[in-house]
């Protein structure tokens, strides 16, 4: 057979390389996974590993944050309630100095001022007049004023300690229960020789180094001398002493410096009783509810028993505010946690999608004919075997169309392989343009190609045999085509064969031993190899 002639018209399209154009497979693969959107197992997976080491990062700071902070108000909370109780001492040491040199005419160039706020001295009732007097913030003037002040009883003889008194009458339990937060006398004067009063700050206004507590003042005496009432007296703001006898700087920072930005909200209160607390259990928790505080290490008590009034000194943290810093550092390791496993996940989903679309693209390659740019014989084997199962559940039908260029190694042998690699690209090219979007053109070997129709009828599988052969005898090709349509009992094997089969027929009726090739009787023979098949 001598090699068909190719016309140049009418010519395929061509690309950006001068081949011709064709039409991309239609060719179905990965229909399982392609169309999946969502989070796979793996993004699952990684998402709650972060999750779970985002929450334990979360509580292990907190936990860790939280144990310093209670560390840390419990020491200062101790440290203050202990430094009251040196602030107490302190001032009563000064009291029984200031009478012992009133008492010795001792000279007053050798006292020096106290280091605490407040003002020491003696103090004649009567005349009002001041002896020993030394003071920090505080003038003569508003000494008196303080002085003159108070209830006269306060000045006069002390008959008998209503504290001690009630502290006598106590149950041995009640004795038992307030022991725990009493201070210590070390030196100095006994509490209970002491009467206390509560009086407003002297002057009115906040002097140096006062920390805006209350003031009190303490009083020894009175005794006679020279025939003249003198009582030793102390005023003083216990708040200010106690903060600097714990070494903290009282005039800048006060009780909110102690802590990191004020946040721990460290208070202080201080407070005066009577002796009726001691009468019972139950008035004593009355007037001092913080015996029962469930939280001891941020919360410290101090008990003084003077004369006639129980001093109560309580220092507490607000555990809530001490706690913000360790919750909110801990918020922002789970936030960070968060963010960084957010990002994995969606790297990770990134990545997945980016190794999904290159397997897709394999698998489509590796079921692309690499020369026409159709499904190969792989393609056309899975596709064959997919529709058969499918008519073997649902009874669908499918048709099969075999085409073989005629006088193909010809063309290679006289014009070389280019040319026949370019009546392939132009075959393959001319038959896709006349098939349907259902149809799967592919190319089965070497100048062999195969068509399969989903739901054809007879007419509409003899119509696209015919499409097929007008379409390559436009382009100058001239090939033997065959066609088969199953039937209801045959097997693949038996289709393709029939097919196969009505081919090699119309190619032997062409060209017979001693006559020329005739193309326009293939298309002939090949409606009739496609009638015989129905």
């Amino acid at each position: 057979m001598d090699p068909p002639a190719l016309r140049p018209e009418p010519a395929p399209t061509r690309g950006a390389q001068g081949q011709p154009s064709i039409p991309a497979p239609r060719l179905r693969v990965g229909e399982a996974g392609s169309g999946q959107i969502g989070c796979s197992k793996l993004c699952y997976v990684l998402a709650g590993i972060g999750l779970a080491l985002s929450t334990s990062a979360g509580l292990f700071t907190y936990s860790l944050l939280h144990e310093q902070q209670e560390s840390l108000g419990a020491a200062v909370v101790d440290h203050i309630a202990s430094s009251t109780c040196t602030a107490i001492n302190s001032t009563l040491a000064a009291l029984a100095v200031t009478k012992s040199d009133v008492l010795n005419g001792e000279p007053e160039r050798e006292r020096t001022e106290p280091e605490w706020t407040g003002a020491v001295g003696v103090v004649t009732t009567g005349t009002w007049t001041l002896e020993d007097f030394h003071a920090t913030g505080v003038s003569a003037a508003q000494a008196i004023t303080s002085l003159r002040s108070l209830p006269q009883h306060n000045l006069a003889p002390l008959t008998s300690s209503p504290i001690q008194t009630a502290l006598d009458q106590a149950s041995p339990a009640l004795r038992q229960e307030l022991r725990p937060y009493g201070c210590s006398a070390g030196y100095g004067l006994a509490p209970e020789a002491v009467r206390i009063v509560s009086i407003p700050q002297p002057g009115g206004e906040a002097t140096p180094g006062s920390s805006g507590g209350p003031w009190f003042a303490l009083l020894y005496g009175p005794w006679n001398q020279n025939g003249q009432q003198k009582t030793a007296f102390a005023l003083v703001d216990l708040q200010a002493i106690a903060l600097g006898a714990s070494g903290h700087d009282r005039h800048e920072h006060g009780l909110e410096g102690l802590f990191h930005g004020g946040s721990g909200q460290l208070a202080m209160t201080i407070e005066l009783s009577p002796a009726s607390v001691l009468s019972d259990q139950l008035t004593l928790h009355r007037a001092m509810p913080s015996l029962d505080a469930e939280d001891h290490k941020l919360l410290a008590l101090r008990i003084i028993p003077f004369a006639n009034q129980l001093l109560r000194t309580e220092l507490g943290v607000n555990h809530r505010e001490l706690d913000r810093g360790a919750r909110r550092s801990a918020a922002f390791v789970f936030l960070m946690g968060l963010l960084a496993t957010s990002s994995v996940v969606v790297i990770s989903r990134r990545t997945e999608l980016k190794l999904r679309k290159l397997n897709l693209s394999l698998l489509q390659e590796s079921r692309t004919d690499g020369l026409t740019r159709l499904a190969n014989r792989r393609a056309w084997d899975e596709t064959l075997l997919r529709e058969e199962g499918r008519r073997q559940r649902h009874g669908h039908r499918y048709g099969l169309v075999v085409v073989d260029l005629d006088g193909f190694k010809q063309i290679n042998d006289a014009q070389g392989h280019s040319m026949g690699d370019q009546v392939l690209q132009t075959a393959a090219a001319r038959m896709a343009a006349v098939l349907r979007e259902t149809d799967l053109l592919a190319r089965v070997g070497g100048d062999e190609f195969a068509v399969l129709s989903i739901n054809p009828t007879a007419e509409g599988l003899h119509s696209l045999t015919t499409r097929l052969a007008h379409a390559l005898e436009e382009a100058g090709i001239e090939a033997s085509i065959g066609a088969a349509l199953n039937q209801q009992q045959s097997t693949l094997e038996q289709t393709w064969a029939e097919a196969d089969g009505a081919m090699y027929r119309c190619k032997k009726a062409q060209v017979g031993p001693d006559q020329a090739p005739s193309p326009p009787s293939c298309g002939e023979h090949s409606r009739d190899s496609s009638s015989e098949s129905r």
